[in-house]
């Protein structure tokens, strides 16, 4: 029944950006087609054969010793706070357990920016970025400059991601704009991923979602909207991207700079959203006591009402339903950061095996309404051209991202069963 689900899911998806779509004619069904065929592809690689699921469950390994590294230098710097089993058996303030996510998280981002600051100065994250899009162009036959732009929001943020295509940006195609955005969205960046996974994410399925994220963004925007213009790069895939730092000790100064401002960014906006959260339920929850509602009134309650369709469409099993769809619209409501935080402290006990793994998928990217804004300033930067554009494209660009986690959520709960 679950798997029926899962097929509602996928035609409920794509009907949502067909009905979307600014010009129903010229959708290329084999683009599509051929999209979600790579998405299918490496869900059944990764969750079916095992080699395959070995090698990620090796990965998911290694980031945790990427963890343990980090720790390393935090600890230089925080001292015992870091340690696990504090000197003397007292916690700081009569706490009852050591909780240092703020100082984990920013010791863990700060050395994953390092270190692909470092792939980036000797051309190895170019070259894995090039490698991926040439063959997403080769199967989907997408534009060069869309297939980079995709591949590398995988890898990278998502203003990051753009900026390895900038040559590219002013001679894009509206489509092709989309495509990017809608790609970046959809995508999470490697040091926001090791977050999660520090949340008590399965970093399997953090990378499974994220690399399925980049073919089912092109094939959501390439229906809602289709190309119809020439594009300077089609058939052409070129990442002509040379190193801004003068050596591998510059590389890792900038990158870890680079990495403290990220972690500062993602603590605040935790701390104010959060804040905010319990702020805003303490005043619904008034409003359901003075209009005596026979429920709590809150934002949990009123993302489960609202996405409950969408995520009973997706193959969450019935019971697990409400908690799902409550994730799912904190996510593009509020942020993805307060999803897996809520989804790793408590919500997670208590759903079945294949929720955790939809819901993982569902939640894993970055298309919220403060990333739009992120991706027009962002971008805009370095296109100035291009802004009007891409405000315009904005909105569009959410539906796609959100759209291509749920179609990847969905996709990897039929072959789950």
């Amino acid at each position: 029944m679950e798997r029926f689900q899962g097929l509602i899911g996928i035609i409920l998806i794509l009907g949502i950006a067909f009905l979307a779509s600014n010009n129903k004619r010229r959708i290329n069904y084999r683009l599509v087609i051929s999209g979600i065929l790579l998405q299918i592809t490496i869900a059944f690689l990764v969750l079916k054969v095992t080699p395959v699921t070995n090698f990620f469950k090796w990965i998911g390994n290694q980031i945790g010793h990427i963890e343990g590294f980090a720790k390393q230098g935090a600890s230089f710097v925080y001292g015992g706070i870091m340690v696990d089993n504090h000197a003397g058996g007292t916690l700081p303030y009569g706490a009852e357990q050591m909780f240092i996510f703020g100082f984990s998280v920013t010791a863990t981002i700060i050395l994953v920016c390092a270190l692909v600051a470092i792939f980036y100065h000797f051309g190895i994250m170019q070259k894995i970025v090039s490698v991926i899009a040439i063959a997403m162009n080769f199967v989907m036959r997408v534009s060069g400059a869309e297939a980079l732009s995709n591949v590398a929001s995988a890898f990278v943020g998502q203003v990051e991601a753009q900026v390895m295509i900038q040559p590219y940006l002013k001679g894009m195609t509206m489509s092709e704009l989309l495509a990017s955005m809608s790609g970046s969205l959809a995508c999470i960046a490697g040091g926001i991923l090791i977050v999660y996974v520090n949340f008590g994410a399965s970093p399997e399925y953090l990378l499974t979602a994220s690399l399925m994220a980049a073919p089912g963004a092109l094939v959501i925007s390439k229906i809602v909207w289709p190309e119809t213009e020439e594009s300077q790069t089609m058939g052409k895939v070129k990442l002509e991207v040379k190193s801004p730092y003068s050596n591998v000790i510059d590389a890792i100064s900038h990158g870890a700079g680079d990495g403290f401002k990220i972690a500062m960014n993602v603590i605040a906006m935790i701390i104010g959203f959060v804040a905010v959260i319990a702020m805003l339920d303490f005043i619904l929850g008034k409003v359901g006591v003075w209009t005596h509602m026979d429920f709590v009134l809150s934002l949990d309650w009123i993302f489960g009402k609202l996405f409950y369709p969408m995520a009973w469409a997706m193959g969450v099993p019935s019971k697990d339903v409400n908690a799902v769809a409550t994730l799912m619209g904190t996510k593009i409501t509020i942020n993805e950061f307060v999803a897996f935080f809520n989804l790793t402290h408590g919500v997670s006990a208590t759903l079945s095996p294949k929720a955790l793994m939809i819901v993982s998928f569902a939640i894993c990217g970055f298309a919220n309404f403060s990333s739009v804004g992120m991706q027009i300033g962002g971008i805009g930067a370095i296109a100035p051209e291009r802004r009007t554009d891409l405000a315009k494209l904005g909105m569009r660009a959410l539906l796609c991202g959100t759209l291509a986690s749920y179609l990847s959520a969905t996709i990897a709960g039929i072959l789950m069963g």
